[in-house]
């Protein structure tokens, strides 16, 4: 979880763009240069996305991203006290449209490259390397990620979109990616554009995980 900065940005254009419903409490003219979960990174114009997560809430680090600077919150409860040069983007749920909200903060990368997801419980990892070399020996710059690239199979929403955006700024035109059942259920790739999707199969472990 790092933080970003982007081209500079309104926050009306990044709700826009995001195709969400939200609410903005305070002005709406507010202009972006960076996006982050992790309040530790904030810096002056960042928009601070407070995501609920397993051991700790975002939300209770909003005070603490606003004495670093942040301008925006993204956040699924009106939090209290906030100064009034800093807008409140309220939805029903950060972590669900955190993906589509940092696409749109970067441009959409995924509009701009031919996006391959692959998911399963077994074969992902294989499948993906195997389908990227396929593709360079074709002479594709192709970009693969997955577990072998990274702490996650697949990254947090920001630092994917973010990779994605670079990616299309050095000219990458392919990306193979292994899209884990929980970065599904945590919207990891909500906002991402696929053209192909390919399922490898379906095993015990999932049927745990998730309950049929």
């Amino acid at each position: 979880m790092s933080r970003y900065s982007c081209s500079s940005v309104s926050l009306t254009t990044i709700v826009q763009e995001a195709g969400i419903s939200a609410e903005l409490i305070g002005a709406s003219d507010v202009v972006i240069t960076g996006i982050t979960q992790d309040s530790r990174s904030v810096k002056q114009g960042d928009l601070f996305c407070c995501v609920r997560g397993q051991s700790a809430d975002g939300h209770a680090f909003a005070e603490q991203a606003i004495r670093s600077g942040a301008s925006a919150l993204l956040v699924d409860t009106v939090q209290p006290n906030v100064p009034s040069h800093v807008t409140q983007v309220v939805v029903s749920s950060v972590r669900g449209v955190l993906g589509s909200v940092a696409s749109a903060t970067f441009g959409h990368p995924s509009r701009e490259l031919k996006m391959t997801g692959i998911t399963g419980t077994n074969g992902k990892t294989s499948t993906a390397y195997i389908l990227g070399e396929i593709l360079k020996a074709h002479g594709v710059t192709a970009l693969v990620i997955g577990t072998l690239t990274g702490e996650r199979t697949t990254p947090e929403a920001i630092d994917l979109q973010h990779q994605l955006r670079e990616f299309v700024d050095l000219g990458g035109t392919h990306v193979v990616m292994e899209v884990s059942s929980h970065g599904l259920v945590m919207g990891r790739v909500n906002g991402i554009l696929f053209d192909v999707a390919v399922f490898t199969n379906l095993g015990r472990d999932h049927l745990d995980f998730h309950g049929s």
